[in-house]
């Protein structure tokens, strides 16, 4: 299906009038495919044995050892300014938005509880549970991009590099017996950069189209892991830490029985990374048009 939508787009490329000639600063918003790399992949739940039965749990690996991050949906918009009269060398300032795991459905199954029975003796016995995560990052970025060809009147390929400035935050929410809900959610702000490239074609003066793909280094720097007990990874907090540094923190988030015992775990290094595949439009303002002279006394 993919293939065949990059097919007609090409097509349509070229059989309409192409002109590459991007003399003026433009505007490009879009939207893509994204999908998660290095330890931005993952699955965030599992299943595990309590006693005979089946207990779907949090994977021990989710934040420890990758974020559970599936395909998403990428926003855009750009704009780009010119350097030159050639167009050749633009500088670029952007926004994006990605959000993985669109298409990932909930989860649901049974968990373990602990109970105190008529006997005075602990207990676990079994309750319905439903798990839903999304993990977003909101970047902003500067960088610069080439356009070798954007003087000629064929199609123009770019291509470019941004310091990227993310924010990124997930949310994992559980429900019980499909009434009691509690969400952990974290956020951090890290510094990247991004890799973007691909083909544009000016259809008229004002428009044009773009396809492209796009790779984000999204956290290179200011990784960090909060070992504190106050900081730890339990149902209900709502300001948790990305915890990408290697170290270690606490946690309630695992295993087949709900618990507020806060338990220590060890998490690695991460590289949070993801590509994506966009179609953007473009808008150009033409600033070269000559300007009209008073005529003399």
């Amino acid at each position: 299906m993919l293939k065949n939508f990059f097919i007609l787009l090409f097509a349509i490329f070229i059989t309409t009038n192409l002109n590459a000639q991007f003399n003026n600063t433009q505007l490009q918003f879009g939207i893509g495919i994204s999908e998660p790399y290095n330890d931005l992949k993952g699955t965030y739940y599992t299943n595990e044995a309590l006693g005979s039965f089946q207990a779907l749990t949090i994977n021990p690996d989710f934040i420890t050892n990758n974020y559970g991050g599936k395909t998403g949906v990428h926003f855009f918009g750009k704009g780009k300014f010119n350097f030159d009269k050639y167009s050749i060398i633009r500088g670029v300032i952007g926004g994006s938005f990605n959000t993985f795991n669109t298409f990932e459905s909930s989860k649901s199954g049974n968990i373990g509880v602990q109970v105190i029975n008529i006997n005075n003796q602990f207990d676990t016995v079994l309750t319905s549970i439903n798990y839903d995560y999304t993990f977003n990052n909101f970047g902003v970025g500067l960088g610069l991009e080439l356009a070798p060809t954007s003087f000629t009147n064929f199609i123009s390929p770019y291509f470019g590099a941004m310091l990227s400035f993310n924010f990124m935050n997930g949310e994992l929410a559980r429900t019980e017996n499909r009434f009691d809900s509690v969400k952990f959610k974290f956020s951090d702000f890290r510094i990247g950069v991004n890799f973007d490239g691909g083909i544009e074609a000016k259809i008229n003066p004002n428009f044009g189209l773009a396809l492209g793909i796009k790779y984000d280094l999204g956290n290179l720097l200011l990784k960090n892991t909060n070992s504190s007990i106050a900081d730890a990874a339990e149902w209900g907090r709502t300001n948790g830490s990305l915890n990408d540094a290697q170290g270690r923190f606490y946690s309630t988030l695992y295993g087949p029985v709900l618990t507020s015992v806060r338990r220590e775990v060890a998490t690695k290094e991460k590289k949070i990374n993801w590509g994506t595949v966009y179609l953007g439009v473009n808008i150009y303002f033409d600033n070269t048009k000559p300007k009209t002279q008073k005529p003399r006394k």
